[in-house]
């Protein structure tokens, strides 16, 4: 139980940050994307570091992290573009 507390206390601070690096750039999209492409390898990386802790990692799993995070990024970009 302590173990998922602290991998999800650990992904709430990369979402906060990642909140509050959109924020804190709001007029430099440029600054803004990258805060993007950081989150979501920041997302991948805490996946596979959580799957590795429950013992189930998986190349499905990571592939699947992988996925989420770029159309995450993606749909992101796109909105700060405002294409």
């Amino acid at each position: 139980m302590i173990k998922h507390l602290i991998d999800f206390v650990a992904l709430g601070i990369i979402l906060g940050l990642s909140l509050f690096g959109l924020y804190f750039f709001r007029h430099q999209t440029d600054k803004q994307i990258i805060v993007t492409v950081l989150l979501g390898t920041s997302y991948i990386l805490w996946g596979v570091f959580h799957h590795l802790h429950l013992g189930n990692l998986k190349f499905q799993v990571v592939m699947e992290y992988i996925s989420i995070s770029a159309l995450v990024v993606f749909i992101l970009t796109l909105f700060l573009l405002r294409v």
